[in-house]
This record gives C-alpha cells, sequence and structure tokens, in this order.
C-alpha cells in the first residue's frame, strides 16, 4: 500500500500534464485541420471558377455558330480535371447544347437547365453556372460540377499528417513528462520510505534530507519538525513509562508488604484477641452456673452484660474477619441454581428464623445464575439475617424473595416489612461501620451490608436497595445470566 501512493501520485501528476497537453494539442490540430478545409475549399471554388471562365470564353464561338463539334473539343480538355464530375453548355433558351460526364457519371444528376442561383456547394458537390458572354451580351451558361476529390484527399492527407504529429507529439510528451516528474516525485518517493520506516520501526530520530526550497522542501522541513516533536513526546513518555513501573513495583513490593502484615494481624485477631474473648463468655457461663444462687440481681446482670459484651465482640471479628478475606479470597465463576443455594441458607438460618417467628415467601422457581457459591451464600445469609431483624417491635417479620430478568442479568430481591430506610441513607448503610439505629435497638456490627456489596463487586454484579421510612425495604442484587 505504502509503494502504490507515490505511484499514483505520480501517474496523477503525469495524467494532469497528458491531459492538459493532450487537450491543447487537440485542439490546436482541430483549428489548423477546419481552417486549411476552408482554405482548400475557397481555393478549390476560386480554381473551378476560373477554369469555367476559361472554358465559356473558349466555347463562345462555337455557341455563336452552332458548332457542336468544336464545342465538345473544347469540353475534351476538362478531363484533366480528376474532380470534374460533368459540365454541359446550355443555349439562351436553356436546351442542352453539349456535355461532358466523367465515366462514372450519371445523366440524372445533371440539372435540366441554368438556375440563376444554383451556384455553390451543396451536398459535398460543388455546382457552377457560368454566363456565356459575347459583346456583353449572353448567348448561352456553361455548368460545371465537381465531386471535391481533390479537396478530400488534401483533407485527408493532412488530417493522416496532423494526428501522426499529434501521436508523435504526446509520445514526446509522455516521455518527457516522465523523466521531469522525477525531479517533483523523487523527494516525496523518499519521503513516503521515510514515513514508512518511521511507522514500522518507531525510530523517530531519523531525519528526511532538504533538497530544496520549494513546497516539497518545506513539506520536508515540517515533516521532520514533525519528528522531532514525536521524539521529544516519545523519550517523555518512556521515562515516565520507566517511572510509573518503578512507582508500581514500588507500590506493589509496598502491597506485598501491607497484605503480609495484615495476615498477620488477622492471624492475630483469630487466634490472640478471640482466645481471652472465648475466656470471658466461658468464666461468665461457669460463674452463673456455679455460683448463681450466691450473686443478687446486680451480680447477675453485670454477668450477663460482660457475656453479651465478649459474644458482641466475637461477632465483631469474626464479621471483620469475613469481609478481610474477600479481598484475598479467590473468586471462581460458575453455574449457580439459586433454588438450591438459598435452601441452604434457608436451613442453615432456621433457629434464627424459628425464634423472631419469620415467615419466608419464595416466589419458585428462581432461575440459574453465574457467581461464586459460597461468596453469594453469605450475601443473601446477610441480606435475609437484616431483613428479619429490623422490623418494629412487636411486629413478626415477613421476607419474601422474588427474580426479574433484565438484559442479561437477573434481579434478586429481599423485600421485608421492616421499618424502612430514608433516601438520603440508601447509599451509606452499604458502607463498613455504619449504623443508622443503637446497637440496643438492633443488635449488629454494621459490617452486613458492606460485605453483601463487596461480594456482588467481586462476582461481577451489582446490589442496592429500594425503601422509605415506616413502609419496609427491598433490597436487591443482580448477577449475569450464564
Amino acid at each position: 500500500m505504502s509503494v502504490d501512493r507515490p505511484r499514483t501520485i505520480q501517474r496523477k501528476i503525469t495524467g494532469v500534464v497528458m491531459a492538459t497537453t493532450g487537450v491543447a494539442l487537440l485542439l490546436s490540430t482541430a483549428a489548423l485541420l477546419v481552417d486549411q478545409y476552408l482554405s482548400h475549399r475557397e481555393e478549390t471554388a476560386n480554381r473551378l471558377r476560373i477554369t469555367a471562365r476559361i472554358v465559356a470564353a473558349q466555347s463562345s464561338a462555337a455557341v455563336v455558330f452552332k458548332d457542336g463539334r468544336a464545342a465538345e473539343e473544347i469540353m475534351s480538355s476538362l478531363r484533366a480535371e480528376e474532380d470534374l464530375v460533368a459540365a454541359t453548355i446550355y443555349t439562351t433558351e436553356g436546351n442542352l447544347f453539349v456535355r461532358y460526364l466523367r465515366a462514372d457519371a450519371r445523366p440524372d444528376d445533371l440539372p435540366a437547365g441554368p438556375r440563376q442561383d444554383g451556384s455553390g456547394f451543396h451536398g459535398g458537390v460543388f455546382e457552377l453556372f457560368e454566363p456565356i458572354l459575347v459583346d456583353g451580351k449572353t448567348m448561352g451558361t456553361f455548368y460545371l460540377r465537381s465531386d471535391l476529390g481533390r479537396l478530400r484527399m488534401r483533407l485527408g492527407w493532412n488530417m493522416l499528417i496532423a494526428f501522426s504529429v499529434l501521436a508523435a507529439t504526446s509520445l514526446a510528451a509522455v516521455f518527457l513528462a516522465t523523466r521531469l516528474l522525477s525531479l517533483v516525485t523523487r523527494p516525496i518517493l523518499r519521503l513516503e520510505r521515510m514515513a514508512n520506516k518511521v511507522t514500522i520501526q518507531r525510530d523517530y530520530s531519523v531525519r528526511a534530507p532538504e533538497e530544496s526550497a520549494d513546497e516539497v522542501g518545506r513539506l520536508v522541513r515540517a515533516f521532520n519538525e514533525m519528528l522531532a516533536q514525536i521524539q521529544i513526546r516519545d523519550d517523555a513518555l518512556r521515562k515516565a513509562q520507566t517511572e510509573l513501573e518503578e512507582r508500581v513495583q514500588a507500590r506493589t513490593t509496598a502491597l506485598q508488604e501491607a497484605l503480609r502484615e495484615l495476615e498477620s494481624f488477622t492471624y492475630t485477631i483469630s487466634h490472640d484477641l478471640r482466645a481471652p474473648l472465648r475466656a470471658m463468655a466461658g468464666f461468665s457461663r461457669m460463674l452463673i452456673e456455679d455460683y448463681g444462687h450466691r450473686l443478687d440481681p446486680a451480680g447477675r446482670e453485670y454477668i450477663d452484660r460482660i457475656s453479651a459484651g465478649a459474644r458482641r465482640m466475637d461477632d465483631l471479628i469474626q464479621d471483620l474477619l469475613a469481609y478481610s478475606r474477600l479481598t484475598r479470597q479467590e473468586v471462581k465463576i460458575e453455574r449457580i441454581d439459586l433454588d438450591v443455594l438459598l435452601e441452604e441458607v434457608l436451613i442453615e438460618m432456621q433457629e434464627e428464623i424459628v425464634e423472631r417467628r419469620a415467615k419466608i415467601e419464595v416466589d419458585r422457581p428462581l432461575p440459574v445464575v453465574m457467581g461464586h457459591p459460597l461468596t453469594l451464600h453469605q450475601a443473601l445469609t446477610n441480606l435475609l439475617a437484616n431483613a428479619i431483624k429490623f422490623v418494629a417491635p412487636g411486629a413478626e417479620p415477613h421476607v419474601r424473595i422474588v427474580s426479574s430478568r433484565r438484559d442479561g442479568t437477573v434481579r434478586i430481591q429481599v423485600e421485608d416489612n421492616g421499618i424502612g430506610i430514608a433516601p438520603e441513607y440508601h447509599e451509606r448503610i452499604f458502607r463498613i461501620f455504619e449504623r443508622l439505629n443503637p446497637a440496643g435497638d438492633f443488635p449488629g456490627t454494621g459490617i452486613g451490608l458492606a460485605i453483601a456489596r463487596r461480594t456482588m463487586a467481586r462476582m461481577g454484579g451489582r446490589s442496592g436497595v429500594e425503601s422509605e421510612v415506616g413502609r419496609g425495604s427491598r433490597f436487591w442484587i443482580e448477577l449475569p445470566l450464564p
């Protein structure tokens, strides 16, 4: 493609030169031929008029004395005129006196008599009526007819010569244009090859030589300036890329170190921090069982508070560990049967459902989606736990689970009859440790919804809520279809 473009430019320039030269030569040749035709035609007419006058003068005596033999001898001299088809002499009465016919002429082509306005060119022939005068008196009329053969022959030769010259001139113009145009196209071809080299090798340090100060030279200069600008930007980009790679490597190293510290911290929370909590909960239980009868009501209340605080701290630690694992856990997407997965979630939550006297309705069958089973299991568990927990005091939770298809995805909605959420908090509740109600009213760690949103993001899905205060909530998650 890069080789054809300069050739196309050269062909276009050659075509323009040839078209201009050809049109000029063609118009000049046509004008010359027309001028020669008109000149030869006028010359032929004058020659035939002179011939007619001579013959009319020579045959005047023969016409006066009615000497047909003498008139025929005079007419026989017309054989020398090759393009003369016929000639006749008419008497003053308009009768045919003598005639001359060329071998290929027909008598029917002769006029019946002389005409006043019959002289001139008519349909490719020349006709002339010349009066025969004796002492100024008309004694007859001489008529001649020419087929202009000589004129056509001369015109044919002129056209042959003209078109031969035109062809030779065109070939010479092509030869000269091809040779001379190389002076213009050579720098363009070199510039095109240089552009191809830059494109293929990405070497912006090369420069095209400047050979002239004309438009092509200015084009080469502009091309070199453009390469210089690109080289500067390319060097800056390479430097920035190197610095960016070094910064990424440094931050990757720092991130890996932070992840190792996080793993160490997670291990500490899992073992070192939870061990005292388990001890607190265990000894509190033993204290109630063994010495509860010796404690007064205030003492029992203190022990219950210690035990409840230890349980809440343990729940918080478990949720934090679950949230942190989401960033490190490998998520492998696969087909999930929502009916089967939701049934497992309901079985695990059966005790809590019975305890809170919750009513769960599932609009089956649920579709098959693409996701990570354990991660989606955790998200549904958290959404159901919230649905049966945040209800008005004395009200029994009523939860409905439905699904709908939306442009290649499935939306699963968990609808409840809870206390509802004001619109300005619809996004805030998905942040970690965000609580809208006191812990004494509704127990929890404030991490469950954050875990649900994080799990959906890891699986390429979405999550959200539609709710109004006092009218329940509709939490939803979206996952792609298989």
